[in-house]
């Protein structure tokens, strides 16, 4: 009874018009400020995990979750390698490649690319890459013909052709170290491949065979490629991976080459949360700047019910009730905004993007063109909950300050 009858009157004191329209004022945007903070967070907190989505599912689909290289190459006996490294139980799959650095020559044209030889079919079980890559060029791909897959960023830069002769200058250091003349080779351009961002500008995939043909190292491999089923355990499965073998490795991971991307992402949901605490402040200073206000508006009418009976406890409820409801409405309605504008944000900046005739993401740059989005309930929940606690604080000054009045003071005057 005494919940309702607080709940009843703190609903009258704010749906109640008063005389001061400046207190009408200062609780509307104590309101719209709660809502435009829960809007712009939720949108930002989408966006930064559409980011790791694509992180994820996109980028780390090609790119070695973990790599095992030769401190002295060639690795020899990698079969044995991929057999130890398939024990540990967060290693799904593993894969031999050769990297080779070299440089394109298209007429006065130099472009450095790393080729990297590749089985297909023992490919398809660490990465992806099929998905990226031209169904003829990945046919063309699991012969060892002398064929290459470049990227559409190589191709379109030195304007190559399908089918064309392709011609690669190698270095060739001798036993002191000393660069000799470059070695140069011929591959025939068999497609392309668009992962999106530097890759496409420069990688090179050919067959395996062709590669130790290339390299001249018919028993061993560069190194091997592993694939986690926990990829942010990396770090750790790869060093128990590296200290379980009988020889001395090389290793590195994802984090190390792609980190830099994740750790950003991280960085921004971390001062979003930052930001959150502030933003909700801010509101909740309008919020006591309102009750305030409030309190000295209808002091009469509070003397009135402490002489009527009514409790301090019951006074203080009053208020708090009322500065809840403004936060419940300012949440409701930056929920409600917030979750359509994040579920809808891809589109939204593609169609913005088409009208201003311009490029938020360029994927020269970035490894996406576009701006994802991934709105999760327990974003908003959070964000939600931490709105409510901290206005909840923010009314108990002003609350209190009401069940202080003396009626006698107010009413005798």
């Amino acid at each position: 009874m005494a919940k309702s009858l607080s709940l009843t009157i703190g609903l009258r004191f704010l749906l109640a018009k008063s005389d001061n329209k400046f207190i009408s004022f200062i609780s509307l945007t104590s309101m719209l400020g709660i809502a435009v903070g829960i809007l712009v967070l939720t949108v930002i907190l989408s966006a930064m995990n559409g980011f790791e989505r694509e992180l994820t599912s996109r980028l780390l689909s090609v790119v070695p979750h973990a790599e095992i290289t030769a401190v002295t190459p060639p690795l020899q006996d990698w079969q044995g390698v991929i057999e130890q490294a398939k024990v540990f139980e967060n290693v799904e799959s593993a894969a031999p490649f050769i990297n080779i650095n070299a440089l394109i020559v298209k007429g006065n044209e130099l472009k450095g690319v790393q080729i990297r030889g590749i089985d297909p079919q023992i490919q398809t079980q660490v990465s992806d890459i099929k998905s990226f890559i031209e169904p003829a060029a990945w046919h063309q791909l699991n012969s060892a013909n002398g064929s290459v897959v470049l990227g559409q960023g190589i191709i379109a830069d030195l304007g190559l052709k399908v089918g064309e002769k392709v011609y690669f200058m190698l270095p060739q250091p001798n036993k002191q170290g000393r660069l000799r003349a470059p070695k140069t080779i011929a591959l025939t351009l068999a497609g392309s491949f668009s992962f999106g961002g530097q890759l496409d500008y420069s990688q090179a995939y050919i067959h395996l065979s062709d590669a130790i043909n290339i390299v001249g190292e018919a028993h061993g491999v560069s190194g091997v490629e592993l694939k986690f089923i926990d990829i942010f355990d990396s770090t750790s499965t790869i060093r128990n991976v590296a200290n379980s073998m009988n020889q001395y490795l090389y290793i590195s991971d994802w984090k190390r080459s792609q980190g830099h991307l994740y750790n950003d992402i991280q960085m921004v949901k971390f001062i979003t949360y930052i930001v959150l605490v502030l933003v909700i402040g801010v509101a909740s200073f309008n919020i006591v700047s309102t009750l305030v206000m409030a309190v000295q508006d209808k002091e009469s009418e509070i003397a009135i019910l402490l002489t009527m009976g009514l409790t301090q406890a019951r006074v203080m409820r009053i208020f708090i009730v009322q500065g809840m409801l403004n936060a419940l409405l300012g949440c409701l309605i930056g929920s409600i905004s917030g979750y359509l504008l994040a579920t809808n944000l891809s589109s939204i900046i593609a169609w913005l993007e088409h009208v201003l005739s311009m490029q938020f993401l360029s994927g020269d740059v970035y490894f996406i063109d576009f701006l994802p989005s991934l709105f999760k309930w327990q974003d908003l929940a959070l964000l939600v909950a931490s709105t409510l606690v901290i206005s909840f604080i923010a009314t108990l000054y002003p609350a209190s300050k009401a069940a202080k009045i003396e009626p006698a003071k107010v009413l005798g005057q």
